[in-house]
């Protein structure tokens, strides 16, 4: 597998390196063939299912505990208190080895260890020698028995999460992603920014509520890679009662649907004094297991996914030089589905270059997609489908997120095979319903003097607003 993605690689890289010019354009690549690689899952008599794929080219152990219960299921509760427990949490260790003795003994081991208290579920991520294995694990095990919680950590994480606060519209790009998210997702835990007010009234005993709810989830998995042996992980886990089900937020299209609809009367500006202006348009998808998944994936490329191949870089970067960079992507959960396209600008091109995104995402264009273009792109994302399992940490994640996201059995392996489908008319069919403008969100960071360029149609805000 490396040796095929280092050939990949050496092939293609040279020809990004460079910008698209028509050569690019006549150069035929054969869909790659390979085949995914199989995974072992089992469920162990702690209800603890089991992901595993065997690697012992390196005596080390890779591991991922998902434990099924995050943020979404934070209720009314500040959303803040996902980011404070999670670097609390690691830093403070266990009660045997408490605070930095705990990463410490791990790291003289050759271990590692972190937390990531995600939307949808909390991940503890381990690393270690299999010769240390003996030892390590009871380390790591004691973090779940009897988990540590610091005082003094709480509040050093605070002050480094209120300035983290105060420095988050920095970077033009980040502030973008996330005013439209606010404005995206608004009325969930998913929209909602961090605020230093509700970091203040954060208590430790709010923290140890959360974590004692992670903790009691039923729902674990474990991923497990490289030269492991099941066997040392046979007492690792305690045996638990299916608990009540938690308060869990469910987001829908129709839900996203709606928030677009309040916030697409304006072009939103948030004014930032800046010389390059970051513009784009968000709109809704379907949920991943949706029919039209398929074709979606395929008009992005075309349109602005497939980097210089695109519409996007080579219309608004490469043919007129408006912008730095130019594109789109897409994001499929569960039960939705989003994209964006986007553009960096000088500023004096912010009106000229919304006007060609919108442009480009017409019908018009979209009608007008040739056989020879639908080819090339399916080729491409076929091609570049073989990155999902560059390594097998990555290939397990595909395959876990494949089970939470209920797609079909079989979907990895008939991935290619759904791409190939894809029609001309399926384009227009999906273009028509989810790549048009009067149906998404406009969000533009830049200084206030944009607002001349649109008289009437801007919404003003402000950073924090």
């Amino acid at each position: 597998m490396k040796r095929i993605l280092l050939l990949l690689l050496l092939c293609v890289s040279p020809m990004f390196a460079r910008e698209m010019g028509e050569f690019v354009k006549d150069i035929q690549f054969k869909p790659l063939e390979f085949e995914v690689p199989s995974i072992t899952s089992m469920t162990n008599a702690s209800g603890v299912e089991i992901f595993s794929l065997k690697n012992a080219e390196f005596p080390i152990v890779y591991a991922d505990i998902l434990i099924y219960h995050g943020k979404k299921n934070l209720g009314k509760r500040p959303t803040e208190i996902g980011r404070l427990l999670e670097d609390s949490w690691e830093l403070s260790g266990s009660t045997s080895y408490p605070k930095e003795k705990f990463l410490e003994t791990l790291e003289f081991y050759g271990a590692s260890f972190s937390v990531s208290v995600d939307y949808e579920k909390t991940v503890f991520t381990i690393a270690y020698l299999k010769k240390t294995e003996s030892v390590v694990l009871p380390i790591i095990q004691s973090f779940f028995e009897a988990p540590n919680l610091d005082e003094g950590l709480i509040s050093i994480t605070r002050g480094k999460l209120a300035e983290e606060i105060n420095r988050r519209s920095d970077n033009v790009t980040s502030l973008a992603k996330r005013k439209i998210k606010e404005a995206m997702f608004q009325g969930t835990i998913a929209g909602t920014s961090m605020k230093k007010s509700n970091l203040d009234v954060i208590q430790k005993e709010d923290l140890l509520r959360f974590q004692k709810e992670i903790l009691s989830a039923s729902k674990r998995r474990l991923l497990i890679t490289g030269d492991f042996d099941l066997k040392a992980w046979e007492t690792f886990f305690p045996t638990l009662t299916k608990n009540e089900s938690f308060e869990a937020e469910i987001i829908t299209p129709s839900l996203l649907s709606a928030n677009v609809s309040k916030e697409n009367k304006w072009i939103r500006l948030v004014t930032k004094d800046v010389t390059q202006s970051y513009i784009s348009l968000s709109g809704v998808l379907p949920e991943h297991n949706h029919p039209d998944f398929y074709a979606i994936q395929v008009l992005n490329y075309i349109i602005g996914g497939g980097g210089f191949n695109s519409y996007y870089m080579r219309e608004i970067r490469n043919n007129r030089g408006l912008a730095y960079t130019a594109g789109s992507f897409t994001e499929f959960q569960e039960t939705y589905g989003t994209v964006q396209f986007y553009a960096m600008t000088k500023t004096e091109s912010a009106k000229e270059v919304l006007d060609l995104m919108k442009e480009l995402i017409q019908p018009k264009l979209i009608n007008s997609l040739t056989e020879e273009e639908l080819v090339r792109a399916k080729t491409a994302i076929i091609n570049t489908f073989v990155f999902q399992f560059e390594d097998d940490k990555r290939t397990l994640a595909s395959e876990v997120r494949r089970r939470d996201h209920k797609m079909p059995e079989g979907y990895l392996q008939n991935f290619r095979r759904e791409i190939e489908k894809v029609t001309l008319a399926d384009l227009q069919r999906v273009g028509k319903l989810y790549f048009q403008s009067d149906k998404m969100i406009t969000t533009i960071v830049g200084p206030k003097s944009l607002e001349s360029f649109w008289k009437g149609s801007v919404k003003l805000l402000q950073p924090e607003d």
